[in-house]
């Protein structure tokens, strides 16, 4: 699996690009726009296109799920995990968090259908993040059955297949696909990447 998660800063005719990614074989989307209003987060959404919706994670912004009636799932950081923010929500949506240590992750339960682990190398997005305190090594301890594995965090083109093959479910990009001048042919790239390595597993 290859998620997307929006970038940090606006990107040049963003909902576009995404629309192009989930038309080209992109599984799902992270909608993660926590400084922008709620006027500004209905009008992105409102031009991803209806038949991809279903494709969209609210990252933020859950309350909007309502207006949307095709988005059915919704992440949670782990501040927001612990807290226990998803109680809302739980029994309607698919739920995914946020882990950033092995053990956190592995102590998870079925409540959530996935989890990113983070940061795995070094952040693109986030210059200095991960260079001290990065869980590559970390995928291999990993004894949740219950809780898919996305692997966040540094993780491009030329890396992805370390991260899966030391054990990630799949993987997560964020500053590696929005440094791209056409995301959608790096995704693109990246699947036929990933479907290789799945035919060599077999």
């Amino acid at each position: 699996m290859i998620i997307v998660v929006s970038p940090n800063s606006n990107y040049p005719n963003e909902p576009l690009h995404v629309n192009n990614m989930l038309d080209n074989g992109l599984e799902l989307f992270h909608f993660r726009k926590y400084a922008s209003s709620d006027e500004l987060a209905l009008e992105y959404l409102d031009n991803i296109d209806v038949c991809q919706r279903k494709k969209i994670v609210l990252h933020s912004h859950h309350h909007l799920a309502t207006e949307f009636m095709d988005i059915e799932r919704l992440h949670f950081n782990s501040y927001d995990r612990i807290r226990g923010k998803q109680l809302e929500y739980n029994g309607n949506y698919i739920l995914s968090t946020s882990t950033h240590s092995i053990q956190e992750f592995n102590e998870l339960n079925k409540t959530w259908s996935y989890a990113f682990l983070s940061p795995i190398f070094q952040s693109i997005s986030k210059p200095g993040h991960g260079i001290s305190n990065n869980v590559f090594e970390d995928i291999e301890l990993k004894d949740n059955a219950d809780v898919d594995l996305i692997g966040l965090g540094g993780i491009e083109y030329q890396n992805m297949e370390r991260v899966l093959d030391k054990g990630s479910d799949g993987i997560a990009l964020l500053g590696s696909i929005w440094n791209q001048i056409d995301p959608t042919n790096y995704l693109i790239s990246c699947n036929e990447k990933l479907a290789l390595w799945k035919a060599d597993q077999l």
